[in-house]
């Protein structure tokens, strides 16, 4: 089946650095950084210090959280902690902004313009008795956050009444880590959300008729709640009638399709009824790249055999000369393309921005005028879809090990407003153990990758893997790569893809992708655990409001009971 859009070759540098160098560079950037975070306009706030690490803060957004968290009580951040500022009054936006002992103020809006204090002294300043308590904060940043723990705070949907005549509104809500660290927060994005005639949200009601006034019962067993400002409630509010519990219900089937709604898969099964994977993969085009590789790249590597190939992309492992070190060269064909020199360079930008574990790390490029090169990391075990097709057979164990390194990859990569846009398993490079278990993920091929400031409209990516925003072509994000990743953890658990066509047809896959149906068919599904079925519909939600974020994945408790 073929690509939707034609993938965008890679610009490259001539700069390149040793192992050695790379080593320095890996131990820098897991050496944690100790920051001293203020409040923007108090002089008597001591702030806390917080030891930094990109293990510890999956993104910019998760250090902000934590920070409201720990600083709820100060009167200067009644909205939480929006906006960090240095001391020049410079806007902190990354991680990797943060310095080594360095002193940054915490600021309640993202509007908010920096007072001017001497920040630097207040560390001389003794706190006062009615900031003890904030003090103490200090080791709920120093080590995993004890609050949370308790709280459990799990991504969780929620279904929300409005107060008013009846049939009431009803909307759901996706709550987790990052949008509640507070009570007053959830109250603040459900008042955002629900728009009451008498203005914010001011109680909050279980169907039970108990008034919810704690952040944890928000995340314990119930899931359906009354909202209300300043008008009196009573009990019988606090029931639904028949439209809203069919709305109620009609909600519910969105988020996970029963029984009787379920494909049988027999799509996927040959004529004896044996389970046939059917993983349509990119077709390859000019797969004989022309021209010679250039002296440049012969003077240091020597080219050993080739790996395969992909669109417009013949990939040969290598050796470096001075270190006998292992790499991949890929050599790429340029051609003639709309606006293929803005996505190179966008590409560029990016491969020379992004450094993670589970990201393929670029050594060296180069750019000639017919072809680009680059050097990469060499991962040995090949990509995911050569490992699905030989018809293995991965253990949840493996499965979850490769989930969690595919979002570890995108919670870094959403953290910088990037998209990738082509996730897939010929883009997933895997290594294996001598026993055949998954060692690690790595993702790869960012030929349709971007920055994203605004809504995309372009359609790309692969079609089986395409997330619904997309086709019905409204504008996306960051979280159509959460919808391919949900298609690859369907696969992996069964061996088929969620989204298929039975004549091979696009238009038939494109309305199967649309409708948002599929199912656990026996007996593909039989040994499947609940909570792997539960993440796979949170990462397949239509809705993008409702879908989970690559840190939501991260903190879903099947991938969360995986210990390496």
């Amino acid at each position: 089946m073929q690509a939707v859009a034609v993938r965008t070759p890679r610009s490259i540098s001539a700069e390149e650095c040793s192992p050695r160098q790379k080593s320095d560079v890996g131990k820098a950037a897991r050496k944690a950084k100790r920051v001293r975070f203020l409040v923007n306009g108090d002089r008597f706030c001591k702030g806390v210090v917080v030891a930094v690490t990109h293990e510890r803060y999956r993104s910019f957004d998760s250090l902000l959280a934590e920070l409201s968290n720990t600083l709820s009580e100060n009167k200067h951040l009644p909205s939480g902690v929006r906006t960090l500022f240095s001391l020049d009054g410079h806007k902190i936006s990354q991680l990797d902004d943060l310095e080594d002992g360095k002193f940054y103020i915490c600021s309640g809006g993202n509007n908010a313009i920096l007072k001017k204090l001497d920040y630097a002294a207040l560390n001389n300043v003794k706190p006062s008795r009615s900031l003890s308590k904030l003090q103490s904060n200090h080791s709920v940043l120093s080590s995993p956050s004890k609050q949370q723990s308790q709280l459990n705070i799990r991504p969780k949907i929620i279904f929300v009444v409005r107060s008013g005549t009846r049939p009431r509104k009803i909307i759901r809500m996706l709550l987790n880590k990052r949008n509640s660290p507070s009570f007053e927060h959830v109250l603040s994005l459900i008042t955002d959300s629900i728009n009451l005639d008498t203005g914010a949200v001011r109680k909050v009601y279980a169907t039970s008729g108990s008034q919810i006034t704690l952040l944890k019962h928000f995340f314990e067993s119930d899931d359906l709640f009354f909202v209300y400002g300043s008008e009196r409630v009573s009990q019988d509010d606090l029931k639904l009638d028949f439209e809203e519990m069919k709305t109620v219900q009609s909600h519910k089937r969105g988020l996970r399709k029963p029984p009787n709604e379920l494909k049988n898969g027999t799509h996927c099964m040959d004529e004896t009824g044996r389970r046939v994977p059917r993983l349509p993969k990119t077709t390859k085009a000019n797969r004989n790249i022309t021209g010679s590789i250039p002296s440049k790249v012969l003077n240091r590597y020597t080219i050993g055999d080739r790996l395969g190939d992909g669109n417009f992309a013949v990939v040969y492992r290598c050796y470096d000369k001075r270190s006998n070190s292992e790499y991949a060269l890929k050599v790429i064909k340029k051609i003639e393309a709309p606006q293929m020199s803005q996505m190179i360079e966008n590409e560029l930008s990016i491969l020379k921005t992004v450094s993670h574990p589970n990201i393929i790390n670029l050594i060296s490029d180069l750019v000639t005028p017919t072809d680009v090169y680059l050097i990469t990391e060499l991962v040995n075990g090949g990509d995911l879809f050569e490992a699905i097709a030989r018809c293995t057979d991965f253990s949840e164990r493996d499965t979850r090990l490769m989930t969690r390194n595919l979002a570890s990859a995108l919670a870094y990569l959403h953290g910088l407003d990037i998209v990738h846009r082509d996730v897939k398993p010929e883009n997933l490079l895997v290594e294996f153990d001598d026993s055949g278990h998954v060692l690690h993920l790595k993702l790869a091929d960012f030929g349709l990758s971007q920055k994203v400031t605004e809504p995309l409209f372009m359609v790309c990516g692969t079609p089986t893997y395409v997330a619904p925003e997309i086709l019905t072509q409204e504008g996306y994000g960051v979280k159509i790569d959460i919808w391919a990743a949900g298609v690859i953890l369907y696969i992996l658990l069964c061996g088929f893809p969620p989204f298929v066509s039975e004549n091979n047809s696009q238009e038939e896959l494109f309305d199967d992708i649309l409708s948002g149906t599929y199912g656990f068919p026996e007996p593909y599904w039989d040994n499947v655990s609940e909570e792997a079925k539960d993440l796979v519909c949170s990462m397949l939600q239509s809705n993008p409001s409702l879908r989970f974020s690559a840190e939501d994945v991260l903190d879903h408790p099947w991938c969360d009971e995986y210990e390496l």
